[in-house]
């Protein structure tokens, strides 16, 4: 049987070409929607005669909807074909986008956000990217997550700038169908045709023995069979307890920043342009960050680098509330962007807690917890309405995200390879009967 695998040049491992649509799409799904928005939020305003407080409320119902239905679409991408919940979430991308240009009042951007958005979003990026790239890889993963996630910081680097030049020309009505159809004509295509749920047995010897001879029995178990993590399971561990309390507070003050980059810029007395370019240096920072923190999550574990990210945003957090001048602002984004790396260092954490088996489940379930950040975007632009500054919002966010840090320093990871029980019972069923 020939395979598009068979096609490749000898030596190509085809786990690389589902991390790329993995990456692209992504860079859809987050684009426009989470990368860009602080920069129609003027337009908007002005538009829909709306303060900005009110439009950032549309985070809100988007991470209320996307905590439900993580949990669910984590246990689905565990079980049932990448391709299909890629298809599904793309598909929900594209019509996001075109109605987005349609939108009239504010209450129309908070449904798109609250209804539309967030199950595209669960289908089609992180949950069944990480769930589908831990079943492709083994010794690499730290690095094989880290570049998956570079998804979020492209899109981020390459679109704002581009939106600041064209929106005066097409209008933000035009931005957003431009990229409905770009999503429904290129990108869903693309990912469907390429993406596969597990290496053959032939792909995976070639990857094993070429990668330096891991054991073969942890190598792609779990793409379709159910896992036997269960929710209960998940719960009782201290280490899944000790991810939340860090990462909640981090996601926060990121999501917070980065959502207000462009009227924080203005509070300062640049334009359009300037925030477009903070944003591109926000996510460059970010795209660096994932494949760094990949690495150190292969050769140094979690726990340290998490713990690293809070220092990192809190004196981020610091530039941006008393910086002066561009240079600070410049400063303070590019530590903030960093951060944006622990989307790496958690799945990773999670596949060596539960099993590659199991990651797509136990991310789902840390996604619980987003709504608690879903606030924070509109609480910072609030808290500037009314005192005329960002500083308080900015440093009393970052006071708890180094409570967090202290709290990830007690979490103990395996090391050296060894499976969880989890991982020994689905290597041993996989032994029982290799092409399931």
């Amino acid at each position: 049987m020939t395979s598009s695998a068979g096609r490749l040049p000898s030596g190509w491992y085809y786990g690389w070409n589902i991390v790329a649509v993995a990456v692209l799409s992504q860079i859809a799904a987050n684009g426009l929607a989470i990368n860009s928005m602080s920069l129609f939020l003027h337009d908007w305003a002005h538009d829909l005669h709306s303060p900005i407080s009110q439009l950032l409320l549309a985070m809100l119902p988007l991470a209320v909807v996307l905590s439900i239905a993580s949990p669910i679409i984590g246990a689905l991408a565990d079980k049932y074909p990448a391709r299909l919940l890629f298809a599904a979430g793309l598909v929900g991308i594209a019509v996001f986008c075109l109605l987005m240009s349609l939108v009239t009042a504010t209450w129309q951007i908070w449904a798109l956000y609250g209804a539309v958005l967030p199950i595209s979003l669960s289908l089609c990026t992180s949950i069944t990217a990480n769930a589908v790239v831990a079943r492709w890889f083994v010794k690499r993963i730290g690095l094989a997550l880290g570049i998956t996630a570079f998804g979020v910081g492209i899109g981020g680097a390459v679109l704002p700038p581009i939106i600041a030049e064209v929106m005066p020309v097409i209008g933000w009505r035009g931005i957003w169908r431009i990229a409905g159809l770009a999503t429904a004509l290129v990108v869903l295509p693309l990912v469907v045709w390429v993406v596969r749920d597990k290496p053959t047995e032939r792909e995976g010897f070639h990857y094993l023995t070429s990668d330096g001879g891991v054991h073969a029995g942890h190598h792609g178990h779990g793409a379709h069979g159910a896992s036997s993590l269960r929710w209960t399971d998940i719960f009782k561990r201290k280490n899944f307890w000790l991810l939340v309390v860090c990462f909640v507070p981090i996601v926060a003050l990121y999501g917070a920043a980065q959502q207000n980059i462009a009227p924080i810029a203005a509070s300062h007395g640049f334009d359009q342009t300037t925030a477009g370019m903070l944003l591109a240096a926000f996510s460059v920072s970010h795209m660096v960050a994932t494949l760094v923190l990949g690495l150190a999550s292969d050769r140094f574990g979690n726990r340290l680098p998490l713990a690293s990210l809070a220092v990192l945003i809190t004196a981020g957090a610091a530039l941006l509330a008393y910086g002066e001048g561009l240079p600070a602002l410049m400063a303070g984004s590019v530590l903030i962007g960093f951060t944006g790396g622990l989307w790496t260092l958690l799945p990773a954490a999670i596949a060596v807690e539960f099993g590659a088996s199991g990651v797509g489940r136990a991310f789902g379930m840390l996604m619980l917890f987003i709504p608690i950040d879903a606030v924070a975007p509109s609480l910072m632009a609030k808290v500037n309405e009314a005192n005329g500054s960002y500083a308080p919002a900015l440093m009393g966010m970052s006071v708890i995200a180094l409570a967090g840090a202290a709290a990830i320093l007690f979490m103990r990871e395996r090391r050296g390879g060894h499976p969880t029980p989890i991982e020994k019972e689905a290597a041993l069923e996989d032994a029982l009967n290799p092409l399931a």
